[in-house]
């Protein structure tokens, strides 16, 4: 299964990361190409991703339940969603009282014929799509720390 992995460092307590990292509305809107998140309980929701490979592009519903929660430490998730699993952790440590190092990592595979195939160009795809979200997701934490000021 293709896996990528981002680690970046926020001037922000552990806390403000995790209270914003743990809001799945919050961080759902900074995914690229999500259309919307609807919060079913608190485990499950439902993500609409618009998907873009090449010249093809298509709007997905990802079944998405977090499978663990471990408050200041560690969020796990996993999707699916038309022949798409997903999965991914966000861990979090305390590097001062003023800093958090952000640790995501996103696995993504497609099921069905010619998968393995299909595969190697999810693989491109996440590295992208990864790099995008934890880019927005930095620069909104760091909005954040601004604001605390």
């Amino acid at each position: 299964m293709p896996t990528k992995e981002i680690v970046f460092n926020v001037k922000l307590p552990i806390r403000s990361v995790w209270s914003f990292m743990a809001d799945r509305q919050e961080v759902g809107c900074l995914f690229p190409g999500c259309k919307g998140v609807k919060i079913i309980n608190d485990i499950d929701s439902i993500w609409t991703v618009k998907f873009s490979l090449g010249p093809f592009t298509r709007t997905i519903e990802m079944n998405t339940r977090t499978t663990e929660q471990k408050e200041l430490e560690r969020l796990s998730w996993v999707a699916h969603g038309d022949n798409i699993t997903a999965s991914g952790t966000v861990s979090l440590a305390k590097l001062t009282d003023d800093e958090t190092e952000v640790n995501y990592r996103i696995e993504g595979h497609v099921n069905g014929h010619f998968h393995f195939l299909q595969d190697m160009v999810i693989a491109e795809k996440l590295g992208e799509v990864a790099r995008q979200f934890m880019k927005a997701v930095k620069a909104r934490l760091e909005t954040t720390a601004g604001n605390e000021d």
